[in-house]
C-alpha cells in the first residue's frame, strides 16, 4: 500500500523525535550546558524567576526567557535534571523541522519537502543542537518560525501579519539574543531587494506603530529585571552582548571565512551535496526559478550576515540548516528523475558512494583494532556491523537512485548512534556526573578553582570559589576540604585523588580533619 505525504511526514516525525530524544538525559552536562541547568534549579527551588543565579553569583549573560522555558518542563518531571535542560532544544528541533517541510512544500513540492525533512532531522548540527540544553536550537527555530511567517502571510490583503512577526522576533530575542531580529530582518530586505518586490512593506501608520509594540516586547524582560534588582546590569548585557559584540566583538573572533569550511561539518553528512546543490540552484536561479531562487536568497543572506557579523563561533550559522537541507533536497529529487547534467549525476553518485565507504569504515577499523582506538570499544562491533550493512543499501541507493535507499541507512546510523554509542559513551571513563558524586560521598568541604556551571550542578551543595591558589591553600589546610580545579597543581604538597582529562580533585598532602579550626 502507497503511503500519503500525511503518513511519511508522521514517520520522518516519529523517527526524528527518537533520534532527539532517546537516552537524551543519559549523558552529563558538557560545554556551557551546566549554565542552563544551574541557573534553571535555582530559579525553580526558590521561586526567584527574575534572579539569575549561577552558583552563588548573578549571571546576566543571556535573557531569562532562555531559562524560563526549561521551568514549565522541571516542573512536571519533578526537577531540573539533564532531560529537562535539553527537551527544550528538542522540541524547538522538531518545530524546526515541520516548518521546514512547509516552507519546501509551498515553495518547491510535496516529495522535496519530504526528503527536506529526512535530511535535517539526519544532520549532525541538527541532532547535536537539537539535544544541547544551551539555546542555539531555540534560536535557530525561532529565526525559522519568523522568516516562515514573513513568506506565509507577506501577500495577505491586510498588514495586521506585522505586528505578529514583530512580536514573534521581540520574544525569540529574550531566548538567545537580537540575532533573532536582525536574521530575518536582513534576509526579507535582501530577498525584497534582489527580486525588487516591495508590496508587502506596510505603510507606515501601520510600520511604526508596529515598531514599538515589538520594541516594547523585547526590552519589557529586561526592564523589569532592571527594576527588580535596581540595576542596570540587565539593560547594558542587552547592549553588550548583541551590539557591542557585533561590531566589536570582545570574544569569540574566528576568521571571516570560518563559515566556509565550519558548514560542512554542521550539515554533515549531507554537506557532501553542498557543493553540486547550489551549483545547479544557481543556474535554476539564473533561469528565473523564482521558488528555488528565494530558497537560495535565504540561504546566502544567512550565510552573509555572520559572515559580516564581528563575532563569529560555527554554532552561529546554525539557522541556515534547514535551507542546506531544501537545496540538497532538491538537487537530490532532480537526481533520482535524472534531470541534472551528466556531469552532476556522476558527481552525485560519486559523492554517495564516498558516503557509503565512510560509513563502512568502522567494520574494519574494529577488526584490526588499532593502537589509538579507546578501551572497551570492541563492544561496539556488533553496531560496526549494522552500519557497514547500511553502508551497503546507501551505496545502491546511490547507483538505483533510489530515494529511500539513500536516506533509510543514515536514518538507522542515528538510530545506532542515540541508542548504542551514547550509552557506550557514559560508561568510559572520566563521566564528570559520577567523579562528583564520589567528591559528594567524602562529606567534606568542597572549593573550586574556577567556576565550572557542570560541577556546580552535579554537587549541589554549598561550595566556596577561591581565587588563587595560595587562598586555596590557606582554606584547605583550615577546613580539610577539597579542592576542584581545571588544570593539575604542580605542588606537591597537594594530592590528586580524582584525574580526569578536564576535572581534577585535589586534597592537601596532610590535611587535617574535618574537626579541626
Amino acid at each position: 500500500m502507497r503511503l500519503r505525504s500525511q503518513d511519511l511526514l508522521l514517520l520522518i516525525c516519529a523517527s526524528a523525535a527518537l533520534i532527539l530524544l532517546a537516552n537524551l538525559g543519559l549523558a552529563p552536562l558538557w560545554g556551557s550546558e551546566g549554565r542552563w541547568a544551574v541557573i534553571a534549579r535555582s530559579m525553580l527551588t526558590s521561586g526567584d524567576i527574575f534572579n539569575p543565579l549561577l552558583g552563588i553569583d548573578p549571571y546576566w549573560d543571556k535573557p531569562l526567557l532562555s531559562y524560563w522555558q526549561i521551568l514549565p518542563l522541571a516542573y512536571l518531571l519533578g526537577g531540573v535534571s539533564e532531560f529537562a535542560a535539553r527537551l527544550p532544544s528538542s522540541l524547538w528541533a522538531l518545530i524546526m523541522l515541520v516548518l521546514t517541510y512547509d516552507l519546501a512544500k509551498r515553495r518547491l513540492d510535496t516529495a522535496t519537502a519530504l526528503i527536506s525533512a529526512a535530511l535535517l532531522c539526519t544532520t549532525l548540527g541538527f541532532v547535536f543542537w537539537g539535544r544541547n540544553a544551551q539555546v542555539e536550537m531555540t534560536n535557530a527555530a525561532v529565526i525559522l518560525l519568523s522568516i516562515w511567517y514573513f513568506l506565509r502571510h507577506k501577500s495577505d490583503k491586510t498588514h495586521s501579519w506585522i505586528f505578529v512577526l514583530g512580536a514573534l522576533m521581540a520574544i525569540g530575542a529574550n531566548m538567545k539574543g537580537l540575532t533573532a531580529i536582525a536574521v530575518p530582518i536582513f534576509c526579507i530586505l535582501l530577498l525584497s531587494l534582489v527580486k525588487r518586490d516591495w508590496s508587502w512593506f506596510p505603510p507606515l501608520k501601520v510600520l511604526i506603530p508596529a515598531l514599538i509594540v515589538s520594541a516594547g516586547v523585547f526590552i519589557t524582560l529586561p526592564l523589569l529585571a532592571s527594576l527588580f534588582f535596581s540595576s542596570w546590569e540587565p539593560l547594558r548585557l542587552v547592549w553588550k552582548e548583541n551590539v557591542v559584540r557585533f561590531f566589536h566583538p570582545f570574544d569569540h573572533k574566528d576568521p571571516f571565512y570560518v563559515y566556509c569550511y565550519r558548514i560542512f561539518d554542521l550539515a554533515a553528512p549531507w554537506s557532501l551535496f553542498l557543493p553540486p546543490a547550489l551549483f545547479r540552484a544557481l543556474k535554476d536561479a539564473r533561469l528565473k526559478h523564482a521558488h528555488i531562487r528565494d530558497i537560495l536568497l535565504i540561504f546566502g543572506a544567512i550565510f552573509l550576515f555572520f559572515t559580516l557579523s564581528g563575532s563569529r563561533r560555527p554554532y552561529y550559522i546554525l539557522p541556515i540548516l534547514p535551507f542546506a537541507s531544501i537545496l540538497v533536497a532538491d538537487c537530490f529529487m532532480r537526481f533520482m528523475r535524472g534531470e541534472l547534467t551528466p556531469g552532476l549525476q556522476r558527481i552525485t553518485t560519486m559523492l554517495g558512494l564516498l558516503l557509503a565507504l565512510i560509513l563502512a569504515v568502522p567494520l574494519p577499523a574494529l577488526i584490526m583494532k588499532p593502537a589509538f582506538l579507546p578501551q572497551g570499544v570492541e563492544g561496539l562491533l556488533p553496531l560496526s556491523v549494522v552500519f557497514f550493512i547500511c553502508a551497503v543499501l546507501l551505496a545502491i541507493g546511490f547507483l538505483k537512485r533510489y530515494s529511500l535507499g539513500i536516506i533509510a541507512p543514515v536514518m538507522i546510523v542515528w538510530f545506532g548512534f542515540v541508542l548504542v554509542v551514547v550509552p557506550w559513551t557514559v560508561r568510559q571513563p572520566g563521566n564528570l556526573r559520577s567523579d562528583v558524586a564520589h567528591v559528594a560521598s567524602m562529606h567534606k568541604p568542597v572549593a573550586l578553582l574556577f567556576n565550572d556551571a557542570k560541577t556546580i550542578y552535579y554537587l549541589n551543595r554549598p561550595y566556596e570559589v577561591q581565587p588563587d591558589l595560595e587562598k586555596a591553600h590557606i582554606w584547605a589546610r583550615r577546613t580539610g576540604g577539597i579542592l576542584i580545579t581545571a588544570d593539575a597543581l604542580q605542588d606537591e604538597s597537594w594530592v590528586c585523588i580524582i584525574d580526569s582529562k578536564k576535572w581534577k580533585a585535589y586534597q592537601l598532602s596532610a590535611a587535617p580533619s574535618n574537626n579541626a579550626n
